[in-house]
């Protein structure tokens, strides 16, 4: 039962982290702040999910930060370009 459950919600672990990573880059030519807002609100469910995951599974929890790098992507994009900004207001998007 306990593989089910590490199984389960560590596929959607890595549906959330794709969803988050590619949100943003499927919807380029709309809206891409509210994209960038809902990629958000993903991370913050995937990030809860990840706490869950070392509550329950302990050390097997380890495997569900697998999805870090494509959740930290777009924070990643939106430091540099605020850095950007405070360097050169000009550079502002």
């Amino acid at each position: 039962m306990a593989t089910k459950t590490f199984r389960a919600l560590f596929f959607v672990s890595l549906g959330l982290a794709i969803l988050a990573f590619v949100t943003p880059l499927a919807v380029k030519p709309a809206s891409i702040d509210l994209a960038i807002r809902f990629s958000a609100v993903l991370a913050a469910l995937w990030l809860a999910l990840v706490v869950y995951a070392f509550i329950k599974f302990k050390k097997r929890g380890l495997w569900f930060l697998l999805g870090t790098p494509l959740i930290g992507f777009w924070f990643f994009v939106l430091f540099l370009i605020a850095l950007g900004c405070a360097h050169n207001v000009s550079a502002c998007p």
